[in-house]
């Protein structure tokens, strides 16, 4: 991960050196020609970090100088950040000062210099550019004079050149992709449906088996099978992971049963009211993935379920021997490992899947590939999808005969089948890949927050600010292709929404950042100062505190920190000692005010506030000029933002609750150029007027527009320069219509062409169609005066063409509409039609059938 933090650096440095030095620093360099020059030699030096990092798993020299190297970039990548904002604040205040900060950047191409001295002269800073251009060649040099494990600068790496295939991301759920599950499946319905020997009580059955052999997915079959759920009154599913939390649990539980959230906290009340649910009834519960060994935490449970029927059971799917004995099972399934053939049936699925014509050729090496996944289902699912990509037998034997095959990893035995798909991946992918061990397991993982996490860290920098989104989207997909991510979750274009990650990818993830990556738990006092030695060089730090300790301390060296997630508790004068935080979560921690020193966290990228109480968003945070995400979602006591938020010239997402005042008063908004996403926006006059969207062309995704009694006609004037037609990244488009709205303010909403979802809700008048090519999904919604649909004309059916994509329409709360469009409509792919409350459409839908304007492979749905 080493190399793709280096590569962030110098991609930041390249331009710098390359542009900026001749205008700001040109005295030092004499030439451009200086400046080409250092920029190739800092290429060459990422060429040697690439090859130094695939050596540094296995080779502790390497690994140790790989560290030392990476601490430099870290903070060189912080004097960069100084360094910028003070050439901004030169052209904002008309006053220049970059050379001490340029001294800094001098500091930094020296160490990669002299890299493996323990100590660096930093007085040596203020060497010229011209020298700094020989001593980048020493480090050739320290390579073929000491490291002689590198290889020379001359060997061609093309790892980064690699072209990597793009296919949409198959199903991780899918029955028909199970393989050798089938006995085991019949064995384990059999046990629960058996009866209990009498005065047994309720029996608890596990399904034991090392990690990634399949226990969730088999517990899965059974759970679904039709003899199953005939047979139990109840079925419940609780995903249980580390570490057992009984509150959380009892909750989920009692949930499951009542269909309902329960508003409680206490857990005696939880018990008693899960007792009195289960009594009596014959119900299964499925307790996937327990850790816990304390019999303490899980007997207040087991006792409160026996009270339900005889027959019920309790399916536990774990990893130890021991937990499942702790849990009282009478019949453990030990789960076998898939045969050698079973592995070869699961790999080939998906690496044949664009490789049929080279299966016979490939198959004698694939059979031998599968044997090294050692049973492990989701190792020949994972080797599968690495070997998708490829289609000759140079390529598949490399596999097979990869060196990382030799590693012996402790913690899992699957690292190393996860290893060498992992060591496909481009280094920005590894590093995003990486960071995901930050995130809880089990999380359902929202793509567009983790790219905008990403994004905070400087994962997506490169050429382009512009595109940084649509990389980490990609890179999304791409670990989703490759089965780092799972149970994904698509929209009707085939982009990831969600996913979540398996357990062992998570522990992987985790193991790969373990020297600066960590969360902790305190509850109490106790533990605190056995942590404090286990990170003292943490760079990301997920903390969760109750409060509950007498003196909560922060237990690593917090100035390095670069991700600081808090939950429940803020520790009070912690926000003054992250100097280097690129991203800090608030959300749930019950702030009612902000501290005034978060407006000196100069590095910040990303600040998530989401679901507090806090009332007003201080001027100082405005000065937060690298800011790109702000969430203030949930914050609905809030009740405005101030003018100087267009001071934040670099947000890029701003999310701000629906029912919060501030929707209403986002003054300066017009000035945040840059904006992409932009939930809620309600229209009023003056300082919150359609006009304030005129410029924020780069919106994306999902926006919803509240107008509320806009019949003026300055009110026309200013939805016509709210310009949403040139908003072509929006992918869905909500306009809601409230109070009186003019027909001319209406049609100066005029949407933009790229639409894939258009909605409309309230008072939209004639309803006149307008051309919408790529709009596939039409959401019409209480539009109650709305009478009249135009259709086409007979003589435009082939010379008009409105939505010619069109695949879902939906028609809600509509009951004075008399007719669809039938020419138009027949003119569209329909696939799908909903028709709900609008009773004057459904009589006539009814009374003609339809038929002379659906195709025969619509659905029609009729409520």
């Amino acid at each position: 991960m080493v190399d793709a933090t280096i590569k962030m650096v110098v991609k930041r440095l390249a331009p710098i050196i390359e542009q900026r030095v001749r205008d700001e620093v040109n005295l030092l360099l004499n030439s451009r020609n200086e400046a080409a020059s250092l920029a190739s030699k800092l290429k060459r030096i990422q060429q040697l970090l690439e090859a130094a990092e695939r050596k540094g798993v296995t080779d502790p020299q390497v690994k140790a100088w790989l560290e030392k190297i990476e601490d430099v970039a870290y903070e060189m990548d912080d004097v960069l950040d100084e360094w910028e904002m003070r050439i901004h604040e030169h052209e904002m205040e008309g006053s220049e000062d970059v050379s001490d900060f340029w001294e800094k950047v001098s500091s930094f191409i020296q160490f990669l210099c002299l890299c493996f001295q323990d100590v660096i002269d930093r007085r040596r800073i203020a060497l010229k550019i011209k020298q700094l251009n020989g001593r980048l060649e020493s480090i050739a040099k320290e390579n073929d004079d000491e490291f002689k494990f590198l290889p020379n600068l001359s060997e061609e790496i093309d790892r980064e050149s690699q072209h990597f295939m793009r296919v949409l991301a198959t199903s991780f759920v899918d029955r028909s992709t199970v393989r050798g599950r089938d006995d085991d499946q019949n064995i384990l319905v059999s046990k629960l449906l058996s009866e209990s020997e009498k005065g047994n009580g309720i029996q608890i059955i596990s399904i034991v088996g090392t990690g990634g052999l399949g226990k969730t997915t088999l517990a899965q079959l059974v759970f679904n099978d039709i003899r199953v759920k005939k047979h139990f009154e109840q079925s419940i599913w609780i995903c249980v992971s580390n570490p057992f939390n009984e509150i959380r649990i009892a909750k989920a539980i009692l949930e499951s049963l009542n269909q309902t959230s329960p508003n409680l906290t206490e857990f005696q009340t939880l018990l008693q009211c899960i007792e009195t649910t289960v009594s009596g009834k014959r119900f299964l519960l499925v307790l996937d993935d327990v850790w816990e060994h304390d019999e303490h935490k899980w007997k207040p449970l087991k006792i409160c379920l026996s009270k339900g029927a005889p027959e019920s059971r309790i399916l536990v799917t774990t990893r130890n021997r021991s937990v499942a004995k702790m849990m009282g099972t009478v019949n453990n399934h030990l789960l076998r490992p898939l045969s050698d053939p079973e592995c070869f049936a699961v790999l080939s699925q998906i690496a044949f899947e664009e490789n049929m014509e080279n299966h016979n050729t490939l198959e004698p090496i694939g059979r031998k590939i599968a044997k090294k996944c050692n049973g492990l289902p989701l190792a020949a699912k994972t080797l599968g999808s690495l070997l998708q990509f490829k289609d000759t037998v140079q390529e598949w034997n490399n596999v097979l005969n990869s060196e990382i095959w030799q590693l012996e990893v402790a913690e899992v035995d699957i690292f190393p089948h996860l290893y060498l798909s992992y060591n496909e991946l481009r280094p920005a992918v590894k590093r995003c890949f990486s960071y995901c061990a930050i995130l809880p397991k089990d999380s359902k993982i929202k793509a567009d927050t983790l790219v905008r996490m990403w994004m905070a860290q400087g994962f997506l920098s490169g050429d382009s600010a512009a595109n940084m989104e649509l990389k980490g989207r990609e890179y999304v997909k791409d670990l989703a292709m490759r089965s780092f991510f799972q149970y994904t979750v698509g929209d009707i274009t085939g982009q990831v929404l969600s996913c979540k990650m398996h357990d062992i990818i998570h522990d992987f993830a985790h193991f790969l950042t373990k020297s600066e990556l960590f969360s902790v738990d305190i509850t109490d006092d106790k533990g605190i100062t056995a942590e404090a030695a286990s990170c003292p060089n943490a760079r990301h730090l997920n903390w969760k505190d109750h409060g509950m300790a007498s003196s909560p301390v922060l237990i690593c060296s917090v100035e390095k920190l670069r991700s600081f997630f808090c939950e429940n508790y803020l520790p009070p004068h912690v926000l003054s000692t992250l100097k280097c935080v690129r991203l800090l979560n608030l959300s749930h921690c019950e702030l009612r005010e902000l501290p005034p020193e978060m407006g000196n966290l100069i590095h910040l990228r990303y600040l998530d506030l989401s679901y507090n109480y806090i009332r007003e968003f201080p001027r100082t945070l405005c000065g937060l000029y690298y800011l790109q995400t702000l969430n203030l979602l949930g914050c609905e006591d809030l009740t405005t933002l101030p003018a100087e938020i267009n001071k934040l010239i670099n947000l890029r997402h701003l999310l701000v609750s629906l029912f919060s005042d501030a929707v209403y008063f986002l003054q300066g908004l017009e000035k945040l150029t840059g904006l992409r996403t932009l939930k809620y926006f309600k229209a009023g006059r003056g300082r919150n007027n359609l006009g304030c969207l005129k410029n924020l062309n780069q919106l994306e995704g999902e926006l919803l527009i509240s107008v509320d009694n806009l019949n003026e006609e300055s009110d026309a004037v200013e939805a016509k320069d709210a310009a949403l037609i040139n908003k072509n990244s929006l992918g869905c488009l909500n306009l809601q219509f409230t109070g009186e709205v003019s027909m001319d303010v209406m049609v100066a909403l005029q949407p933009p062409p790229n639409l894939l979802k258009l909605k409309l809700e309230g008072y939209v008048g004639d309803g006149r169609a307008i051309a919408f090519p790529k709009l596939k999904r039409f959401d019409i919604f209480a539009c109650e005066e709305w009478t009249e649909w135009e259709d086409i004309r007979e003589e435009e059916e082939d010379v008009v063409s409105i939505m010619p994509c069109l695949l879902i329409l939906r028609v809600s709360l509509c009951p004075n509409l008399k007719a669809l469009p039938h020419r138009l409509l027949s003119r569209t792919p329909l696939r799908v039609l909903y028709i709900t409350n609008s009773h004057l459409i459904i009589e006539q839908y009814n009374s003609r059938g339809g038929d002379e304007f659906l195709s025969p492979t619509c659905r029609v749905i009729v409520d």
